[in-house]
């Protein structure tokens, strides 16, 4: 029987995104620094909040290999909670393009999610929007499967100015060949020193001065990791 088409809860966000591997001294300058600057993300208050995620990638590795080679337009699709309790996930396809990124979110249902996983892309029909219905094509035409499990700890700031955002992760780790998004029992291991944190800044048109002069003093000579990309390369799944 098909499934009744259901209006739900959609975001979607163009902007830009820079991305810088920290130090623990930098952190800490900038998470003073920050919260007399912007205002602590909503969810999760001034404490911060564990973001764990899914990612998703098609049975020739192409999201892997795009982001491998560096290939300037690149795509994830990704499942994310900030509890293994949630009843809602945000089932999200990233598109980058030259800088610029494209986030569109669509909450599903923790049932849903959990179908997704045994890989019944068929609940994605439910929703009605383009997100849902472009992933459902894409995942079921190219093979699309679970591939990574990572989790990390987040510190979110934001200002309604631009639409800024700057997040610092950090205690980012990943799960060996177990998918299970909702799993109180994961067995983690480490896939970064614990002193260092990924900064990432994203924002539309203008950066502000203020931040721009706080990114001054620190170092940010090291390169980022890919959240998706190293936990891939730990995994060592694949040899190219």
């Amino acid at each position: 029987m098909e499934r009744r088409q259901t209006k739900t809860q959609l975001l979607s966000v163009s902007r830009r995104e820079v991305k810088y591997l920290i130090s623990l001294e930098d952190r800490l300058f900038l998470l003073d620094a920050l919260n007399q600057l912007l205002t602590p993300d909503t969810y999760g208050g001034y404490n911060g909040y564990t973001v764990r995620s899914v990612y998703f990638d098609s049975v020739a590795n192409d999201d892997y290999l795009d982001k491998r080679e560096g290939v300037p337009e690149k795509k994830r699709i990704r499942m994310r909670v900030y509890h293994p309790d949630d009843e809602k996930v945000k089932f999200e396809l990233k598109r980058k393009s030259y800088g610029r990124e494209l986030k569109e979110s669509q909450v599903i249902s923790r049932a849903d999610g959990k179908e997704l996983l045994r890989g019944n892309y068929r609940v994605l029909l439910a929703y009605d929007s383009a997100v849902a219905r472009f992933a459902y094509d894409l995942m079921t035409t190219r093979l699309y499967r679970p591939v990574s499990l990572i989790e990390y700890d987040r510190r979110a700031y934001t200002h309604h100015n631009f639409n800024t955002r700057v997040t610092m992760d950090h205690h980012l780790r990943y799960c060996d060949f177990c998918y299970d998004l909702f799993s109180h029992r994961l067995n983690f291991k480490e896939a970064m020193p614990k002193e260092d944190t990924i900064l990432e800044i994203k924002y539309d048109r203008f950066l502000f001065k203020q931040i721009q002069e706080l990114l001054g003093k620190c170092d940010l000579t090291r390169r980022p990791p890919s959240k998706f990309g190293t936990s891939r390369s730990i995994l060592k799944q694949y040899y190219y």
